[in-house]
């Protein structure tokens, strides 16, 4: 799993692409922290931070589009397949990775509220601002599970991608559409809302029924991944 860890993160910063998604994501955020913090004065940044969860649909399936797509397109997957290596590692390793680089990206945002503490005399809300990161991290880490799952599907990283930006598409609206819906059924979409669970940490509170449904949302999809390549090795 190690090894495996070492060479995806190595492929990011030996590429362009973690360079640029880094690029525009310190740009996204730092946009929102100029217009909540800056022109309204406010010091809490976690409002920057939920604002910019809304393009994390976008950002993480091409964090992972190339993960298992590019293992197919170059016949690497049946080496891995035939190695002495289970897939479960190999899957681990390569979603630890994309979890690293993302975790590498909201580190940097930290320059945002340490530059508050400078400008204010208010200083930052820190639980807020606390409960902001984690509820973003433990965003994006499901939607990063998510992703992969999708590229494990597809030797093609455009589809790989749009595929997983079509999944969060429905999870981003799935609590507004139960709601539109109602009943039992409608309750139930709701449930599964990953935003929902997202303001009971966002607001500076600690929820542990959502830090269960984020973290064993994220070990389900992660999972169901081994599993689909699992399936391939006996075909």
């Amino acid at each position: 799993m190690i090894t495996v860890y070492k060479r995806e993160m190595n492929a990011y910063f030996y590429s362009p692409v973690a360079y640029s998604i880094i690029a525009v994501f310190m740009v996204l955020v730092g946009l929102f922290f100029w217009v909540y913090n800056l022109l309204y004065a406010s010091t809490d940044f976690s409002r920057a931070l939920s604002m910019t969860s809304t393009y994390l649909t976008f950002i993480m399936p091409i964090l992972t589009m190339k993960l298992l797509s590019d293992e197919r397109r170059n016949g690497t997957e049946v080496l891995l397949r035939t190695s002495p290596v289970p897939m479960w590692k190999v899957v681990l390793g390569k979603y630890f990775a994309s979890l690293t680089l993302y975790a590498i990206m909201l580190a940097l945002t930290a320059i945002y509220p340490i530059l508050m503490t400078f400008m204010t005399d208010d200083g930052v809300p820190t639980a807020k601002t606390f409960g902001g990161y984690v509820a973003f991290f433990l965003l994006g880490a499901t939607y990063l599970a998510i992703s992969l799952f999708a590229s494990s599907f597809t030797e093609s990283q455009v589809v790989a991608a749009i595929s997983g930006i079509v999944v969060l598409l429905v999870l981003y609206y799935m609590q507004s559409i139960g709601a539109s819906i109602g009943g039992k059924f409608g309750a139930v979409l709701q449930w599964l809302s990953p935003l929902r669970r997202y303001s009971d940490f966002s607001l500076g509170g600690f929820n542990f029924a959502s830090l269960f449904f984020y973290v064993s949302f994220s070990a389900m999809m992660v999972f169901f991944t081994i599993l689909n390549v699992e399936r391939r090795r006996w075909q």
